[in-house]
């Protein structure tokens, strides 16, 4: 890595630093979307809707509920009117929302631009993968600024993740912390005037620290381009508005080829409760993974860190190397199906080439070691098993209609379909 003490290198780091607080800039109108996004403002809101509220209060219940809702949600998709709202969701205005079937934005998605309170960034600063099924979602944001790959011949060294990071420096894992990932679920919802809304709800996220969850929604109105959906570029507009009554922060959403127009291949999992979490989207080509944190049972708490961001930064200056690696275990990262299921960008860049059953398998388990176990045509009731881990299916392209036919695409011996 470049000698920071350097002119030129602080410049860049100071920069790189920066990310995450621009970000946070950017989607608050520089602190004020609490303001924004109250009852006083005319938004109120349902602690229900917080994105961290089912993972706050435990994972048996986040698994239950989302597991409800993708059940919910297939059981609607085929029938006209009457669609009502899953009874977890509860509006604290009292409106009652459809949930919409299709979901506009089903594919694989880059961010050209990230715009609010004067300032934005684009996909020249930033790679973003997002990948949304019908149900769930995880989303990838990596700053270019990122040394990916010194990072990635120097983490290759160790077999072990954890070794990798407690290879860097105190200024790398700072550096480190700056980028982001989460996954969950995503609600689709309807306005009163027919505008689609999505309200996501969080299983694992980046920023998440316990007891500091997100104090507002996740939610944001979705207009596709010249109204058509699906869609291959569509805006994010905050739900709440500012001072002015306008959306105070969008993002620009364009489509990556090979989604198959999320028309195509879909399948979401997520590991069984009892285990640390994690999820696996897959829309046509593209696939985004994502993994829970690995604790060590030493880490300290810093009450006064209001993000994951802030709380690295504390523990490292207070030499607190322990629990700054602890939280920058979680990983995630994008690949794509043609490739044999390997993983291209990652939040740990020493996992670049390897199959992402051997990354989220706990292990070194090869692709031979997916199984999926199940009768029937109910993917509900089937068993993905990958290394010593169990998953369940909360979502999966109706031309998949067998456990035995699952099995043969996560294993790479059927690849008629791309």
């Amino acid at each position: 890595m470049e000698d920071a003490s350097s002119f030129d290198a602080a410049i860049h780091w100071r920069e790189h630093l920066e990310w995450s607080a621009k970000q946070g800039r950017v989607l608050t109108d520089n602190g004020k979307a609490l303001q924004h996004y109250s009852a006083e403002n005319g938004f109120p809101f349902a602690p229900e809707e917080l994105p961290h509220h089912y993972m706050s209060i435990g994972r048996d219940i986040s698994c239950s509920v989302f597991k409800k809702w993708a059940k919910d949600r297939r059981a609607l998709s085929g029938e006209q009117g009457g669609i009502k709202t899953p009874p977890q969701l509860v509006l604290s205005n009292g409106a009652r929302a459809s949930v919409l079937q299709p979901s506009p934005i089903v594919g694989a998605w880059d961010r050209p631009l990230f715009a609010g309170t004067w300032e934005h960034s684009t996909n020249e600063q930033e790679t973003v993968y997002n990948v949304q099924t019908g149900t769930l979602f995880v989303d990838l944001r990596i700053p270019r600024s990122k040394p990916t790959d010194k990072w990635e011949k120097q983490g290759r060294q160790f077999k072990n993740p954890r070794r990798a990071l407690e290879s860097m420096s105190d200024l790398e894992l700072r550096l480190f912390a700056r980028q982001h990932v989460f996954g969950g679920f995503s609600l689709l919802t309807t306005e009163k005037d027919g505008r689609p809304l999505c309200t996501r709800h969080h299983a694992i996220d980046w920023n998440y620290v316990e007891g500091k969850p997100r104090p507002r929604p996740n939610k944001w109105y979705i207009e596709p381009k010249g109204g058509n959906s699906p869609a291959n570029v569509w805006k994010e507009w905050s739900y709440s508005g500012d001072e002015y009554g306008q959306c105070y922060y969008y993002e620009r959403w364009q489509r990556i080829s090979g989604d198959e127009n999320g028309e195509g291949l879909t399948l979401a999992m997520r590991k069984k409760s009892g285990q640390d979490d994690g999820i696996l989207v897959v829309v046509g080509d593209h696939f985004n993974y994502i993994l829970g944190r690995q604790w060590s049972g030493k880490e300290t708490k810093y009450p006064e860190a209001n993000s994951a961001v802030e709380l690295i930064d504390s523990a490292i200056e207070n030499g607190d190397r322990e629990t700054a690696i602890s939280y920058l275990s979680l990983d995630g990262g994008h690949g794509t199906v043609s490739s044999g299921w390997k993983i291209d960008c990652s939040i740990h860049p020493w996992n670049h080439g390897l199959s992402v059953f051997e990354r989220i398998g706990c292990g070194n388990i090869g692709r031979g070691n997916v199984r999926v176990v199940g009768e029937g045509p109910d993917f509900f009731a089937w068993e993905v098993m990958i290394g010593d881990t169990a998953w369940e299916i909360y979502e999966l392209s109706p031309t998949i209609d067998s456990a035995a036919a699952l099995e043969e695409l996560l294993t790479g011996r059927s690849q008629s379909r791309l």
